[in-house]
């Protein structure tokens, strides 16, 4: 399966006089898994719908490799039925009438590429571990099994990127995290370029080799899952990715960083007990440092309203200019 670089060039986008996304330049590598992830209304799925050719940019180019598939200078829009692209929305938007079989086949019946139909719609079941359901229907189906119909039909046309829209949010927890450990690995093992919207913190972290953090139709950071969670280049990452401790309005730690013992080059602050949550493997305290609430794991079950010292090594503290 083929596999493309995108190049996003100063692409903005309107509707009237709301400017929705601002000039932004984001190059995705090949092969790459990168998750756009912001809050509702932030333009991630503007985004995507961009480079699907859903949504037609104000401005700007995108470029598959060194193919430019969109230009507002050279006057070039290529239609999304040929950008070669895959597929797999929030609903899974599969047919009710239709097979697993036939729903698989759909875009390949379309597009009347029909030589080989009938292997190719049984490498893609057999890719989703589904090749014994070709004769169901949907209704007869799991949600887990449903999502990777979806997921089939999008890989089916042997597409050079998928684009996937909120794809796990009509899920239950359970099935959401068994579902993005098996995208993941699907994704890997077919080696394709992935492009994943979400405003779900635990998707993008766990399933990304990179991510763009959206907010209000700006690119507040574009880089690996760990770099944004360990330095943040904006107050808004740090408040969205993860929990953050906010000393005062310009610098903060990560929770795990504070330790309850004395320990060199670290600031010592006073906290109280508001409550602890027991998660089976480490105590949430939820505590209270001047009118901030600050989170903090620890081993041991403290009194509610109980006053402990926290130490906070000099180095963990992140500044915002």
């Amino acid at each position: 399966m083929s596999h493309i670089n995108i190049k996003l060039l100063d692409i903005e986008k309107s509707y009237g006089s709301k400017q929705v996304i601002f000039p932004s330049t984001l190059i995705i590598e090949d092969s790459s898994f990168t998750t756009l992830l912001g809050p509702s209304g932030c333009g991630k799925t503007t985004l995507l719908r961009m480079i699907a050719g859903l949504e037609t940019p104000n401005a700007g180019e995108i470029y598959f490799d060194d193919t430019c598939i969109y230009s507002s200078k050279q006057n070039i829009n290529i239609p999304p039925e040929k950008r070669g692209l895959g597929f797999v929305f929030q609903d899974f938007a599969l047919w009710p009438h239709m097979t697993v079989f036939e729903n698989v086949a759909f875009g390949l019946r379309a597009a009347k590429r029909t030589d080989q139909l009938e292997q190719k719609v049984k490498d893609a079941l057999k890719a989703v571990r589904l090749e014994n359901f070709a004769d169901r229907y949907p209704h007869q189906l799991s949600g887990g099994q449903q999502q990777r119909v979806a997921f089939a039909r999008a890989i089916v046309i042997k597409p050079s990127c998928i684009l996937f829209d909120e794809p796990l949010s009509a899920l239950d927890a359970q099935l959401r995290e068994q579902m993005r450990a098996e995208i993941t690995v699907l994704v890997s093992e077919l080696g394709v370029t992935a492009v994943f919207v979400t405003h779900d913190q635990v998707e993008a972290m766990s399933m990304s080799d990179k991510i763009a953090v959206l907010s209000e139709g700006h690119i507040e950071q574009y880089a690996s899952p760990e770099e944004v969670y360990s330095d943040p280049q904006t107050e808004f990452v740090a408040k969205f990715v993860g929990n953050s401790n906010w000393i005062d309005d310009k610098h903060m730690f990560r929770p795990e960083h504070a330790q309850l013992t004395p320990i060199d080059n670290a600031h010592k602050y006073q906290v109280e007990v508001l409550f602890q949550q027991f998660l089976g493997y480490t105590f949430q305290s939820h505590t209270k440092f001047q009118d901030q609430v600050w989170f903090l794991n620890t081993k041991q079950k403290m009194d509610v309203g109980s006053h402990i010292d926290v130490y906070v090594p000099d180095n963990k503290v992140i500044s915002f200019s």
